[in-house]
């Protein structure tokens, strides 16, 4: 196909995050509203078993930017962690509903 997966991009490791980190409440609430959308049973044993950190910039809507999401730290190009890591963009893409709602010094 001749297309470049966003996580295939070579990108900094440094990770830039709000000005203002979120609470552990804020994380609890992302994280579950995420949740809904994750479908662990789309993923291989092995996938499933990968932990991959997922970084990703957001408009001020709360619109996640679907050309920004990037594995953080080790870019390993395995399959697994390429499957995982293609899991959670879904699911933060798909769970957006026009935007999460998150205080605006968080975005």
């Amino acid at each position: 196909m001749g297309t470049t997966r966003p996580s295939e991009i070579e990108r900094d490791t440094s990770v830039e995050i709000a000005s203002v980190p979120m609470t552990q409440a804020e994380k609890d609430g992302f994280r579950d509203a995420v949740q809904t959308c994750w479908n662990p049973s789309s993923l291989s044993i092995e996938a499933s078993e990968t932990r991959v950190v997922v970084g990703f910039t957001m408009s001020r809507a709360g619109v996640p930017d679907a050309d920004s999401f990037h594995i953080v730290g080790d870019v390993d190009v395995e399959p697994a962690r390429q499957q995982a890591f293609e899991a959670a963009r879904r699911a933060v893409i798909r769970c957006a509903n026009g935007g999460y709602s998150l205080p605006g010094d968080k975005y």
